[in-house]
């Protein structure tokens, strides 16, 4: 009997260390790795995005899904889902392809403003979802620039007489 309390106690704090380290866990990091776009209709135009989520944690990071929005130029664009199940290596990497919904309307008025600036910044925000864990989701946020049209160089900036 006594093989089986000890047992029960050995379980019970492994059980509760390992609570304790996925609740401070570190939410991973979600970027943007790739876009293509999908057949749309006269309404709504879709996309695919691959997602690259980093576990900057020193365990795997069990993943149930991701939900996300997109920005461009401070103005929403996308958004969307993905409940495909996946777990993120321990210091490590994995892409999820997520499907992202957009209508014509802000595709145009994108476009438009492009116009305006020689660069596109955009915001990355969702929640990850864990799997099996008390904390059940955590929220991301990556912001980027993409500079559009080529700057001068450093030589060419020197030459220009002032």
């Amino acid at each position: 009997m006594k093989r089986y309390l000890s047992l029960i106690g050995i379980w019970l704090v492994l059980a509760v260390a390992a609570c304790t380290s996925v609740e401070d866990a570190q939410p991973p990091e979600v970027s943007l790795a790739d876009i293509k776009l999908l057949p749309g209709g006269l309404f709504e135009q879709k996309f695919q995005l691959d997602l690259r989520v980093t576990n900057p944690n020193n365990f795997d990071l069990p993943l149930e899904g991701l939900s996300f929005k997109l920005a461009l130029n401070d103005r929403p664009f996308a958004q969307g889902a993905s409940n495909e199940s996946v777990t993120v290596p321990r210091l490590g990497e994995a892409r999820i392809p997520v499907v992202a919904s957009t209508t014509v309307l802000d595709i145009m008025q994108q476009v438009l403003s492009l116009g305006r600036s020689a660069d596109l910044t955009y915001r990355l925000e969702g929640l990850a979802y864990l799997k099996g864990l008390t904390r059940r989701s955590v929220p991301y946020v990556r912001d980027g620039k993409l500079r559009l049209l080529p700057g001068p160089s450093d030589a060419e900036q020197r030459l220009i007489p002032l």
